[in-house]
């Protein structure tokens, strides 16, 4: 990594000086920061919100903006530092070019969804999860009955474990699809923080900004889809 200009700086969380200095000394090549310096520390564990170790953020040398805060992660899956400096991917680099429609290998482009649509579904959900299974029908009854209507067009990313799954899950799903065990799953699941299935998340189609991050609780206590897109309330309307 210090071949590609990148510097750390160990930020300790240990008990003592000492073990600080047997930590850094011993194994560490890069910089650190005083250990008695403890209100920068502080400071620093509070402005990029680390609650356990080991952690590692990466920022731009020249403007100090946060590039990554997955950096730990970003190590283990990238250990050669091929991506450095791991920069996230936008929402359009995310989602690719070209969906499923339908389970007879038709496939739909992008620039088809965004020009017909005013709304983008992610539908995160899989053919094994008993609460997709019971989601899902209430999905695609809004979705025929006034979602498509207002511009909403749904893409199902499945976490189905093998193509037959996907397939036979899929087969009942009237919108497009990410093909089963396409990358974009994964980067998709971590752009939006998915950890649970199902997830439905709506995105503006011409902006790519996320209108709501939590659409599966709105369609179910708004299964009419009266306040569609559920756009959250503004701090002074709560």
């Amino acid at each position: 990594y210090a071949a590609k200009d990148m510097e750390i700086i160990f930020v300790s969380s240990d008990r003592d000086e000492a073990s600080f200095k047997s930590y850094f000394g011993e194994e560490q090549p890069w910089l650190a920061l005083p250990y008695g310096a403890r209100d920068i520390k502080a400071k620093l564990s509070k402005k990029y919100k680390v609650q356990g170790i080991p952690s590692f953020v990466v920022l731009d040398g020249e403007t100090g903006a946060t590039i990554t805060t997955d950096g730990r992660e970003c190590v283990s899956e990238d250990p050669t530092g091929k991506d450095l400096p791991w920069k996230p991917p936008s929402f359009w680099d995310a989602l690719g070019t070209e969906f499923l429609s339908g389970t007879e290998g038709e496939t739909v482009e992008i620039d088809e969804v965004k020009s017909s649509n005013k709304y983008i579904g992610l539908y995160f959900s899989a053919h094994w999860c008993p609460p997709c299974r019971g989601f899902t029908p209430d999905l695609i009854k809004a979705y025929k009955d006034h979602l498509k209507a207002k511009g909403l067009e749904i893409i199902f990313v499945s976490s189905d474990r093998d193509q037959a799954s996907f397939m036979e899950y899929y087969g009942s799903m009237p919108w497009l699809a990410i093909p089963q065990g396409d990358q974009r799953k994964a980067k998709l699941s971590k752009l939006f923080g998915v950890e649970g299935i199902p997830s439905f998340v709506v995105i503006d189609a011409a902006t790519g900004e996320t209108v709501n991050g939590n659409a599966r609780g709105k369609l179910s206590s708004d299964p009419t889809g009266a306040k569609f897109p559920w756009v959250p309330p503004a701090c002074l309307d709560i």
